[in-house]
């Protein structure tokens, strides 16, 4: 299944699945099972809200003209507003970094520094209040940044919790996996040795639109990561090519930290980051930034001047 937060103007905030072009509000036929209020409580309620979502989607048709109590929680794609699909994780966004080769070979030659190959993950993260949805503003602050960059990355979200998970369990504690843009204002990433500040300002980690269920994703090998500025093919490489795969990244971060349902890890993009063209070219106010991955559809973001967000 496919997993959105949205908002209705007949409704507030809810968790649905997507059917074609429509969305089934899942909080609704639920009857307001507290364990569908939101995405979070949705996966921390476990295996029994899976069933029951389940359940409920299983008589549904994607038409969303009512001709059964179940069409009635169905709304056209295109009448809802799409959040981040966890609009507030739990705790920072978990990151990895150089996790694709060609990032690494093109990281190293815009910075004239060596190129080497990471033995392990690295690791760093993102604050839950630079999480926004699809369609919000990338907010470009010229007090603060003259190198907004973008990456578009796949990111796993955890389902079962655990902590020394194993290698071989490691995709056994993933619900599924979403879209995240690591947003990247350069010159403060490199100021320093520590990436937490420079990706970490608000409106930097773009999410969604949704979270695919594992049993539902393609073979990462067939997973084409994409994005695009303006129409402008920036980045493309299959997730396959990871360095760390998703059970890695789980089995090491998870050695001596405690993996919670709802937990994100956002996991390394490939090369043809702004900053590794030549010349170096950055994200400018009204730039349109797409990031695409096949099995989750297109997560898009516009570029705005720090002084028109309002």
């Amino acid at each position: 299944m496919r997993l959105v937060t949205f908002s209705h103007p007949s409704a507030g905030e809810a968790v649905g699945a997507v059917l074609g072009d429509a969305v089934f509000d899942l909080s609704a036929a639920s009857g307001r099972d507290p364990a569908f209020d939101t995405m979070l409580s949705f996966l921390q309620a476990g295996p029994k809200a899976r069933a029951k979502a389940d359940r409920l989607l299983g008589p549904v048709t994607a038409d969303p003209e009512p001709r059964s109590e179940s069409q009635s929680f169905l709304h056209p794609l295109a009448a809802v507003h799409l959040h981040a699909p966890i609009p507030r994780p739990a705790k920072n966004i978990f990151c990895v970094g150089l996790n694709y080769r060609s990032h690494v070979e093109q990281n190293a030659a815009a910075l004239g520094q060596p190129f080497e190959i990471p033995d392990i993950p690295l690791f760093f993260s993102k604050p839950v209040t630079a999480v926004v949805g699809p369609g919000a503003p990338i907010v470009l602050d010229r007090q603060l940044t003259a190198s907004l960059d973008y990456e578009v990355e796949l990111a796993v979200v955890i389902g079962t919790g655990g902590t020394w998970i194993e290698l071989e369990d490691a995709l056994s504690h993933v619900f599924g996996f979403t879209l995240v843009n690591d947003v990247s204002a350069r010159d403060l990433q490199f100021r320093t040795s520590q990436f937490f500040y420079g990706k970490g300002l608000d409106s930097y980690c773009p999410m969604g639109p949704a979270i695919t269920s594992i049993d539902e994703m393609p073979p990462l090998d067939s997973v084409m990561l994409e994005l695009l500025v303006n129409g402008d093919l920036r980045q493309s490489e299959p997730a396959g090519n990871m360095l760390f795969s998703p059970a890695m990244a789980i089995a090491e971060l998870s050695k001596g930290i405690t993996l919670e349902p709802g937990d994100v890890i956002s996991l390394g993009t490939p090369g043809g980051c702004g900053y590794q063209m030549t010349p170096a070219t950055f994200l400018e106010p009204g730039d349109v930034v797409e990031c695409r991955a096949s099995g989750i559809g297109s997560l898009t973001n516009t570029v705005s001047d720090a002084g028109t967000t309002g």
